[in-house]
């Protein structure tokens, strides 16, 4: 689970969105940062970052030799009274939460109670889903493990629970919100990142356990692992152990909203014991008095195995919820999680046995984990080697069949999708003998081939990108991990450049009709315009603007619980998604029937231009699916 209002508010920016090219790419926005050699140096550099960054508190577990190095908290749990984090602070964890789904299967599977390439439809058939490649790719159990069904994501509506009790039977949410379990492209070909597809499997838990799905996990992996305080449910013994959530800076509490999708994102911990499950990782499977599933699940989970990229090649990825990560030239497994009011992070490293976690109470700066992140991995391996998959020779000829521009095909969120449209992407050029990859407009990075259709960066350990044909025809990439590059198609460069140009004209001219507005009315009021006709070829335009301005200053005013109910931010984001088109049509009509020797041709032309732009901005809001938006809508 990971927080969406920022993302909707800025996402329904469409003008704005246009612009978004010029912000700085990650890489850019990386910072030099210290090496620290002791505990007390890396305990001092994280509390740096988080002063820096205004974040509460963070709890930190570090594994070095399997064994806990340190177990610890930096900053305050609690504001207001000044509790400190300790090592026993539990904290919302989030997405790491699916870790523990993926067990509980994975053991199931082990049994012989499930089979994990059995068809979701003859498992469970009364889970609602449409999927038009049924008969040729199936969805699988497999499938929802790896974010490769082809599901959306979360409705706007499915992201609280604000009217049900807090365990509403996971079957119902399905059949109440159904938009997500629609297939967008053929299974087991693309991973796409999506909550109710985990929540399936959660579900499929309950129905071949005859359990709740937390009762389950707690009994066969919590328990067992010496997480006794971990649990998916609010209790008595973890609440009172719970650190408080923040938001923006200052730090605002964010309380402790239900969610619907719970096996997805509602794990309550504190960072000894996720250290837990690092160590029972780092075994492949065993604790101190258990073997509780067997080393091949452990490595199956680690490897991605469905998607195209996969079998051409790509040995990282997201498996079954364990996705590769690259940071400071060290590969690591593991997981990242965010829901309101905190973010989180666990990753290992098995080859050299060591492993962290860190849990934020404060939603605010993903970079502040980002930097941790590098901090904790950078202490973690500095006694060891670093080797580098090696290079193989590439004729410049042979990467030019790589090179253009891939355009991204499988977007997390169909709402958002509109954003890959404006800014999304990925230029492959041939730089100073050296294939390069950058976004639309960054910075270009080299790629160094390693075989197979493989690269890696120069600092990289292994291949993390891999070309290969697509079943379309078109060449394709992706890159491994949630950071890097999505499944992307070959597309032509000037697509989204024309976009951009067209979107940013037609804005530039709706705009013009605020000012503009400004002082006609004034004339109109002082009583300089009596004789001036047809006054609504200026209207139309003007409320067709302020329309479509309507949908992001409303979204802007919502509070995160209010996302997908019935209020009057929500509303006002219909109705502006709803009159625009249909002013933008009105306006146009108007200025065209209009006698052109009874209105000023000043006035015409800038009517004309004003209109023309709407109907053109309709044209795409139409193709984006983003008018007459019901965001409470299941």
């Amino acid at each position: 689970m990971r927080r969406v209002k920022t993302f909707m508010a800025v996402s329904m920016l469409a003008g704005t969105a246009i612009l978004a090219h010029a912000a700085p790419s990650a890489a850019e926005q990386k910072t030099d940062q210290p090496h620290p050699k002791t505990l007390q140096e890396l305990q001092q550099a994280m509390k740096d970052v988080l002063d820096k960054d205004h974040v509460p508190g963070a709890g930190v577990a570090l594994v070095a030799n399997g064994v806990v190095l340190w177990c610890g908290g930096i900053g305050e749990a609690d504001i207001a009274t000044k509790r400190a984090v300790t090592c026993d602070t539990e904290f919302r964890v989030g997405s790491i939460s699916k870790t523990f789904v993926a067990l509980a299967l994975l053991k199931l599977q082990e049994e012989g109670r499930i089979n994990l390439y059995a068809r979701l439809q003859d498992i469970a058939p009364e889970v609602p889903f449409k999927n038009q490649w049924e008969a040729a790719h199936p969805v699988r159990i497999v499938n929802l493990l790896e974010h490769t069904a082809g599901f959306d994501d979360m409705e706007p509506s499915e992201v609280y629970n604000l009217r049900d009790r807090y365990d509403f039977p996971l079957l119902e949410v399905f059949k109440r919100f159904r938009k997500p379990e629609s297939v967008r492209w053929p299974p087991g070909t693309r991973m796409s990142y999506s909550n109710p597809g985990n929540a399936v499997a959660g579900y499929l838990i309950e129905k071949v356990t005859g359990r709740p799905f937390d009762q389950y996990i707690r009994e066969t992996f919590l328990r067992p692992m010496g997480m006794d305080h971990a649990d998916y449910p609010f209790t008595d013994a973890n609440r009172a152990l719970l650190a408080t959530p923040y938001e923006g800076n200052p730090p605002k509490v964010s309380g402790y909203p239900f969610i619907y999708l719970r096996p997805a994102g509602d794990l309550k911990s504190s960072p000894g014991e996720l250290a837990k499950l690092v160590q029972f990782l780092l075994r492949r499977g065993r604790t101190d008095d258990a073997q509780l599933v067997a080393t091949e699940s452990i490595l199956r989970m680690e490897t991605p195995e469905t998607t195209l990229a996969a079998k051409n090649g790509l040995r990282l990825g997201y498996g079954l919820c364990n996705y590769s990560s690259v940071e400071g030239g060290v590969l690591t497994p593991g997981h990242d999680g965010g829901i309101d009011g905190f973010i989180s992070s666990y990753h290992y490293m098995p080859e050299q046995n060591w492993g962290y976690v860190i849990l934020l109470n404060s939603d605010n700066s993903q970079q502040a984990l980002e930097s941790l992140n590098h901090l904790a991995v950078d202490f973690l391996s500095k006694d060891f080697s670093k080797p580098q998959q090696p290079v193989a020779p590439i004729p410049t000829n042979v990467m030019k069949q790589f090179t253009g521009y891939y355009a991204p095909r499988a977007p997390r969120s169909q709402l958002f999708a509109f954003l890959d449209d404006l800014t999304g992407g990925t230029r492959i050029r041939v730089i100073n003998g050296k294939l390069t990859r950058s976004g639309l407009f960054g910075q270009p990075e080299p790629l160094v081939y390693v075989g197979k259709n493989l690269f890696r960066g120069e600092k990289e350990p292994e291949g993390t990108t891999v070309f290969f044909v697509a079943e379309s025809g078109r060449m394709a990439v992706v890159d491994g991990g949630l950071g890097g590059i999505s499944y992307s198609e070959r597309s032509f460069i000037l697509l989204p450049f024309f976009r951009i140009a067209v979107l940013s004209l037609c804005v530039f001219f709706m705009l013009t009709s605020l000012p503009y507005a400004l002082v006609w009315l004034f004339l109109k009021l002082i009583g300089t315009m009596k004789e001036v006709r047809h006054l609504n070829v200026r209207v139309a335009p003007l409320l067709a603007t302020v329309s479509f301005l309507l949908a992001p200053l409303c979204l802007m005013k919502l509070g995160g619980l209010q996302i997908g109910t019935f209020n009057l931010w929500t509303t006002g984001i219909f109705l502006g998604t709803f009159f625009f088109p249909l002013l933008s049509v009105a306006g146009l009509v108007l200025v065209l029937r209009v006698p052109k020797e009874e209105i000023h041709r000043a006035v015409r032309i800038h009517s004309l231009l004003v209109s023309s732009a709407c109907c053109v901005l309709t044209g795409f809001l139409w193709s984006w699916h983003l008018l007459a938006l019901r965001l409470w809508a299941a």
